[in-house]
């Protein structure tokens, strides 16, 4: 099978899907250890870098501390992420998600805590962006997580100088996450809130487990299959 296809605008020869996708790759990496140079002095140390679908996290790339384990260095590993559905972007937008990213990976090296479990931003981070060439806004309810590059940013960028070809043509179809309940409500009435906190303070289980155990019991009973075992282990 060939590696070079034609390309539909301009007519020339290119390279094939999967070599530009190779390329693209070898750029970012290129590009974290260009921006570590710049910025850091080196001083970050390597990641695992990824492309990925965001699925339910709708953001255009992440960074995971330590979400990789190595086996012949026995250390964790960090991940630095892009959104697959998003890298049609420009090479210079794309390169802002890394300086955002790199931002996190350094505050995590440092041991701060830059930003919560749903996702606001805060100082901590606007602090260090703005060390990587990051101008940095407030917005909703996501705090400082608003980034675009400044000069020293763009400088950065065209100093870098990126393989255009590498960030152009590639687009991945955007999959709708299928939505699972993980839970329902009940509606009970106020007499039973006694009932379930004395329920809860005898058998030492959660309030979930109780309820959980308690429809079990009542279900198993209606069948006559006998009763059900509550797991008292917790669940996550």
């Amino acid at each position: 099978m060939t590696d070079y296809y034609r390309d539909a605008t301009t007519g020339r020869f290119v390279e094939s899907p999967a070599q530009r996708s190779q390329l693209l790759l070898g750029e970012l990496y290129r590009a974290f250890d260009f921006f570590n140079d710049r910025f850091m002095e080196n001083d970050l140390p390597k990641v695992v870098i990824t492309i990925q679908e965001a699925g339910r996290r709708n953001a255009l790339g992440w960074f995971g501390k330590s979400f990789w384990s190595d086996r012949v260095c026995g250390d964790g590993v960090s991940e630095i992420n892009f959104s697959a559905e998003f890298m049609y972007r420009s090479p210079e937008a794309i390169l802002e998600t890394l300086l955002h990213e790199m931002a996190h990976l350094k505050n995590a090296v440092d041991g701060v805590r830059d930003c919560t479990s749903g996702q606001y931003h805060n100082k901590h981070f606007k602090n260090t962006a703005e060390k990587f060439g990051l101008t940095v806004e407030r917005g909703g309810n996501k705090g400082y997580a608003f980034t675009s590059l400044d000069e020293e940013g763009l400088k950065a960028v065209s100093d870098f100088n990126p393989d255009k070809k590498a960030f152009s043509g590639l687009r991945r179809k955007t999959v709708k996450p299928a939505t699972e309940k993980r839970y329902m409500s009940l509606i009970v009435d106020r007499a039973f809130a006694d009932l379930i906190a004395s329920g809860i303070t005898r058998t030492g289980l959660t309030q979930k487990q109780f309820v959980e155990f308690a429809i079990s019991e009542a279900a198993m009973m209606s069948v006559g299959e006998g009763t059900a075992v509550a797991d008292s282990g917790g669940s996550r």
